[in-house]
């Protein structure tokens, strides 16, 4: 079987993003029934996309022309009917994803004002009932890479669940990438990362994830390196990525394009690479095939829903090589 047959298994949230813009001011929480205080008039519509960081990045690599698995959970819902739609519009294939009858299927809701800032409110739902239990016998059959996304939120993963996939994905001589962000909730730390070093290929944040992992962005690298995993990938956003290893680090920068929206960049950035190091690419290539992949995304107006293919990507790094 050849690396572009093999598979590429993301576990990780899916969710529905609900995103509210154009409002002419931000409303209170006051009374019932719409009044002058409590409602804000929008002069842009309402828009439904994909999103979770499991679902952004499985959706990507799916438009990448990668074979990819979605290991995660939705309710058995409208949202959800819709999320199985979008993901098989990708050609995801949903053999790992579980359908829940009680629960809902997640949803994030993002006001964001002019100059991008943003709220959000988050129902964690059905993916935070994904459980070691769910992954049924053969999960890993011709897999080539395994990226464990949204690290802290697959709660029910935590304890056992992640070893036990990392060790089989080891054992089939797959690639291994886990990206720790993000660090809301009870964010990953390195005392819970230090048993699973040893069996990470890539590991990866963005500066803030990683200070909160291990207290500096310095510490971080420097003990998930002498802990065992071979790659440390630190995330910059506009300044690009830095990669580590126990030899030296490099940088390699973003590519300057016009931002429409940045929701979904960092799971186009993990697909990208993940995509990258199955067909053979090396790291700072890989990280390259990253940041176009992400640059995709943030030029399309409808974010992650607008992802490049391959060939896409191919033009975007052929204007700068």
């Amino acid at each position: 079987m050849s690396a572009a047959q093999r598979a590429i298994v993301v576990a990780g949230s899916t969710t529905v993003d609900l995103f509210i813009a154009g409002a002419d001011h931000l409303p209170t929480l006051a009374n019932d029934g719409f009044r002058a205080d409590n409602l804000a008039w929008c002069s842009e519509p309402l828009r439904m996309v994909v999103g979770g960081n499991g679902a952004n990045t499985a959706f990507v690599l799916g438009r990448l022309g990668a074979p990819v698995r979605l290991f995660s959970a939705i309710g058995s819902d409208m949202l959800g009917d819709r999320m199985a739609g979008w993901l098989q519009s990708a050609g995801v294939d949903l053999s790992l994803l579980c359908r829940r009858a009680d629960a809902a299927t997640s949803t994030s809701t993002v006001i964001t004002d002019a100059a991008r800032h943003q709220i959000a409110f988050h129902h964690a739902g059905a993916y935070a009932t994904t459980a070691p239990a769910d992954l049924p016998d053969g999960w890993d059959d011709g897999l080539a890479a395994l990226l464990i996304a949204s690290f802290p939120l697959l709660v029910g993963l935590r304890d056992a669940g992640y070893a036990a996939m990392l060790n089989a994905a080891k054992a089939r001589g797959a690639i291994t990438a886990v990206d720790i962000g993000p660090a809301i909730g009870q964010p990953a730390t390195l005392d819970e990362m230090r048993p699973l070093l040893p069996l990470v290929d890539y590991l990866i944040g963005n500066e803030h994830e990683l200070a909160v992992y291990a207290g500096s962005v310095d510490d971080a690298v420097a003990a998930s390196l002498a802990g065992g995993a071979r790659h440390v990938i630190v995330k910059r956003g506009a300044a690009g990525a830095r990669v580590h290893t126990v030899t030296g680090s490099v940088d390699v920068p973003a590519l300057r394009v016009a931002v429409r929206q940045t929701v979904g960049a960092g799971d186009a950035f993990d697909a990208g690479l993940l995509w990258a190091l199955v067909n053979g690419y090396d790291g700072a290539a890989a990280v390259r095939w990253g940041h176009a992949t992400a640059a995709g995304v943030v030029m399309a107006d409808d974010g992650v829903l607008g992802a490049p293919d391959a060939a896409q990507v191919a033009r975007l790094l052929g204007d700068i090589v």
